[in-house]
């Protein structure tokens, strides 16, 4: 337990300061809101760099944790897309460029989830600085960061594609 309460203390602030930033953007999903169209990419983007960014540093087979990536972000969007099926449509305001994005509790569910899962596997990386060389951690790695980003795809997808088809 003790070690568990050292390793949460020398975890680095950026890493809380990012959970607070994505706690209050998943607790802002939960209404609906209007925002601009640009806006609804936001949160895929920012998983896509960090990913890319993690799987680049924090692997030495970067290749195969890249192309793991790769097959993770096309099925991570394919299960996004599904997950958004029930989700209200955007619907359009008086005001031009800007949605009405309805409020869901699956968004804050999935940046709990993709950010649990990140911190899992970077966390082992630094108490077993070994497995960043292993083939299998990296395909792990690589896979799992892939299928968290393209989750969140998947929805943007699913939400932005019939707006932008009736417009």
């Amino acid at each position: 337990m003790m070690d568990t309460v050292h390793f949460l203390r020398e975890t680095p602030v950026w890493v809380w300061i990012l959970l607070a930033f994505l706690l209050r953007r998943g607790f802002t999903a939960l209404y609906d809101r209007e925002m601009a169209i640009g806006r609804l990419f936001f949160l895929p983007l920012l998983f896509l760099v960090w990913g890319t960014y993690a799987v680049i540093t924090e692997t030495e087979l970067a290749g195969i944790s890249l192309t793991m990536m790769a097959a993770g972000l096309l099925a991570g969007t394919a299960l996004g897309y599904r997950l958004w099926r029930s989700q209200p449509p955007l619907r359009n305001t008086d005001n031009p460029g800007m949605i009405i994005r309805g409020g869901t509790p699956l968004t804050l569910g999935l940046i709990v989830i993709a950010f649990c899962m990140k911190f899992i596997l970077t966390s082992a990386l630094y108490r077993q600085p070994g497995l960043r060389s292993t083939a299998s951690f990296c395909m792990l790695f690589g896979g799992v960061t892939g299928l968290v980003d393209g989750v969140f795809w998947g929805g943007t997808l699913r939400l932005f594609i019939p707006w932008y088809s009736k417009r």
